[in-house]
């Protein structure tokens, strides 16, 4: 197929357009179909045109959310990085201001980890938050030294001189909001980064850089505070949700009550004229007390069936 071909798209059969079109299981997908995909790229990646399908069906479901989502706050995470909202009243939560891409479940986040680069600064999961101390504000003053001799230089330059440019390290580059989450097919890990400070390369002050640090610091921890908050209240409406009613048991009717078997009693086989004469001999044995009263009653009452 040219590569100015027309193409029809494997899901409704509308056509393709652009150049690069949209591609699923390795068929072309038309815009319209391809919509606003929020899926992790490793898992899109896999797809194929029958779970994505089913994958577009989820979507138009999830996007009735929108109706209900409060916003109730916001992280911005810079004018071109993503934007994290919450909707803390029920529990809801999106990584797009606009609502346009998913929206989660908090009961969804297993755990979170906010990063500087590579270092934990804060980790928040089932044994609570932890906070871990910072390399930055050392790391910013370990280059007071070359920020001194800067600023000296410039004191020095006459006022129409044009300060140089000078390429400071910075402590770090960005934040890094790592959300991992639990029993979603299209999602494992959600992440956003938001710049670092930076010194002003011809007028550097490391007090302007480490008071704009611990602005942004003050951020990641509201937003550690916030999804930590969100994660136990979720596990509190866990518990407290009834549970679900089981099947119930049938209530088995009691048995027809049986009529009681007779006991049947020692009958003598004698007749009648020899029981007469066995109970006399036995009262004799009494009388003769060879045997108790006790024992002349029951062998009595054995003779006469009763």
């Amino acid at each position: 197929m040219g590569l100015f071909d027309k193409k029809e798209c494997a899901i409704c059969g509308g056509k393709v357009k652009g150049l690069f079109p949209w591609q699923v299981d390795g068929q072309y997908i038309c815009n319209g179909c391809y919509g606003t995909t929020h899926v992790q790229q490793e898992i899109l990646d896999n797809m194929t045109l029958q779970q994505y399908k089913a994958y577009m069906a989820f979507r138009e479901e999830n996007q009735k959310r929108k109706s209900v989502f409060g916003i109730t706050k916001k992280f911005d995470f810079g004018f071109l990085g993503k934007k994290l909202v919450f909707d803390e009243e029920d529990g809801l939560f999106c990584m797009d201001a606009d609502l346009s891409s998913t929206i989660f479940d908090v009961a969804q986040i297993e755990g979170f980890a906010i990063l500087e680069d590579a270092s934990p600064l804060f980790e928040g999961g089932a044994d609570g938050l932890k906070q871990y101390a910072s390399f930055v504000p050392d790391r910013a003053l370990s280059l007071e030294p070359m920020v001194y001799r800067i600023r000296r230089e410039n004191a020095n330059r006459k006022s129409d001189e044009t300060a140089p440019y000078h390429d400071i390290p910075e402590p770090f580059k960005k934040f890094v909001v790592e959300i991992y989450l639990k029993n979603n097919p299209y999602w494992r890990v959600l992440q956003a980064e938001m710049d670092g400070p930076i010194f002003n390369n011809s007028y550097p002050d490391v007090n302007d850089y480490l008071r704009d640090y611990n602005r942004d610091v003050a951020q990641m921890t509201e937003l550690a505070h916030t999804l930590m908050d969100l994660m136990e209240n979720a596990a509190e409406r866990k518990q407290d949700t009834p549970a679900e009613p089981s099947a119930p048991v049938p209530v088995q009717e009691p048995a027809a009550a049986e009529a009681p078997s007779p006991v049947s009693s020692p009958v003598s086989s004698l007749g009648e004229s020899e029981t007469i004469t066995e109970i006399k001999r036995y009262k004799e044995l009494l009388d003769q007390g060879i045997i108790t009263e006790e024992e002349f009653a029951s062998k009595k009452k054995q003779l006469m069936g009763i």
